[in-house]
């Protein structure tokens, strides 16, 4: 349960959530900062790496907050993405994002990159600035073209400092305390629900790989659905009770959705395909 906004000791709690993260955050990147090393050495694209780097980390975070006994094998396969080893158990995982709204997935890289641009040119004075920025825009469907992009980035960076502005793109931005600077895009919106159909059509998207992992010595195989972030695209209110009811046809294993942001683990019910349950 989440921490209400009206309790008294709204403060304490914050900071005491604060420690705990930055205590686990500790414990995930010993277990994987091994792995990144290796993968920054490596020959794979800076796409590549991206991409991996992001993974790496989902995986330490499932495997903190899931069963901190599992141990990485292998980070750096293609074929499944992980290989993950639970006592004597040698566990092949494929790892998928699970983008809920695919038309804001363009519109996040775009400000992702504007928000990189801004701390940078903020880096000189980060000490005075460092804070945890909340950006809420004046219109959600705000044309991310290069005119507004350069427009929105002055206005972010003059609200930051201080300045009185005219607020054209800007609704507000709200600071909260933190020892580095950090932006995001806030959301305003009540979302709907995540959907069974996105779940199904993920698992699918996935499923034709097992094939190829029958020469693998494998004892199992995993796939890992990664709601990630703040992000529009992966947001939702609540789930579609289908998904946790009923069971998926599949022919891995164990299928997990794992909320990076709120650090919750669902296990989905499995049925193998043309095998109906009573």
């Amino acid at each position: 349960m989440g921490i209400q906004a009206d309790n008294p000791n709204l403060i304490e709690l914050l900071r005491e959530q604060s420690k705990k993260l930055e205590k686990d955050r500790k414990v995930v990147l010993s277990k994987i900062n091994p792995w990144l090393d290796i993968l920054e050495k490596s020959s794979q694209s800076k796409i590549e790496k991206k991409q991996k780097h992001k993974e790496i980390i989902d995986i330490g975070n499932f495997i903190h907050y899931f069963d901190s006994s599992l141990v990485i094998e292998d980070a750096l396969s293609e074929s499944p993405d992980f290989i993950i080893k639970q006592n004597e158990l040698n566990i092949g995982v494929e790892l998928k994002d699970l983008v809920i709204r695919q038309n804001e997935k363009e519109k996040e890289g775009i400000l992702k990159s504007l928000f990189e641009q801004i701390k940078s040119e903020l880096k000189s004075e980060e000490k005075s600035l460092c804070g945890f920025y909340r950006v809420e825009l004046v219109d959600e469907n705000l044309s991310l073209k290069k005119k507004n992009r350069e427009a929105l980035k002055k206005e972010i960076i003059a609200l930051i400092k201080g300045q009185e502005i005219e607020q054209e793109y800007v609704k507000a931005i709200k600071k909260r305390p933190m020892s580095e600077i950090s932006i995001y895009k806030g959301e305003t919106t009540i979302l709907g629900n995540l959907e069974r159909t996105v779940v199904e059509e993920k698992i699918k998207s996935k499923e034709n790989k097992l094939k190829s992992y029958t020469n693998e010595n494998l004892d199992e195989i995993w796939l890992l659905l990664v709601i990630a972030g703040v992000e529009k695209s992966s947001d939702y209110s609540f789930f579609d009770s289908g998904i946790t009811e009923k069971p998926f046809e599949s022919n891995f294993d164990k299928i997990f959705i794992y909320d990076f942001s709120h650090r919750e683990i669902t296990e989905l019910k499995i049925t193998l395909p043309n095998k109906k349950l009573n």
